[in-house]
């Protein structure tokens, strides 16, 4: 069961559990937003950094009793999360690209507004034994299916084998993904689709900052199109 707080920013939820909690040290992916590297530098927590593989999972153990910060990417990472729930206590949820899912871990936050343009919140659950303040809610079918038409036309060439990819997302009631993310197989080749869809009138960003070529996320950067989902 889960105790809900509201707030204006996904970042301010995590700042708010870096002071309840006085987390000095947490875990971060380096593929991640800045944001949340500088709220946990400003808040005088220490980030340590971890790679991820090509499933988006950590590649790396951590100590049992650390606070580790993973993002559910893109909203479609969540069997990574259902693993990581099961092994660290104190995992913290980013499910800024999952708003419709329903917490897990020690605690976890969302930014309704990458879903519900106009709408600024962030809701921030903490786990208590006592309180059961989620309602669940329904991810629009046509987001879901628009994922679906999507992955039609371009899995066959999408280098990413996460097994969402692979299923139908009509089949898990609690996953609704943020936006399609496909992984080209060379740098042309995802700017070449940049360029096509923006002549379609998507806005297609870089998730996130460059990192080192010889870092395995390195790839997602220059690599991965995120295409929105439009309907």
């Amino acid at each position: 069961m889960y105790k809900k707080l509201k707030f204006d920013l996904a970042r301010n939820s995590l700042r708010y559990l870096i002071r309840e909690f006085g987390i000095k040290e947490i875990y971060i992916p380096y593929y991640l937003c800045d944001v949340v590297r500088h709220t946990v530098v400003e808040e005088n927590c220490r980030p340590v950094f971890y790679h991820i593989d090509d499933d988006f999972y950590p590649a790396q153990d951590f100590p049992k009793d650390s606070y580790i910060l993973y993002p559910n990417y893109f909203g479609i990472c969540g069997e990574n999360v259902d693993k990581l729930e099961k092994i660290y206590p104190k995992l913290i949820v980013d499910n800024a690209h999952a708003f419709y899912d329903p917490p897990q871990g020690f605690a976890c936050f969302n930014a309704e507004h990458k879903f519900n343009p106009g709408v600024t919140a962030s809701y921030l659950y903490i786990k208590n034994a006592d309180i059961d303040d989620f309602q669940p809610s329904v991810c629009p079918k046509a987001r879901i299916e628009e994922f679906e038409r999507l992955h039609n036309k371009y899995g066959n060439k999408n280098q990413l084998k996460l097994s969402l990819l692979q299923k139908s997302p009509l089949i898990y009631p609690f996953i609704c993904p943020f936006i399609y993310p496909l992984l080209a197989s060379s740098d042309e080749e995802a700017d070449n689709l940049a360029e096509e869809l923006t002549k379609e009138g998507k806005t297609i960003y870089r998730y996130w900052n460059n990192l080192p070529e010889d870092y395995n996320e390195y790839k997602f950067y220059r690599r991965l199109v995120p295409i929105p989902l439009t309907f």
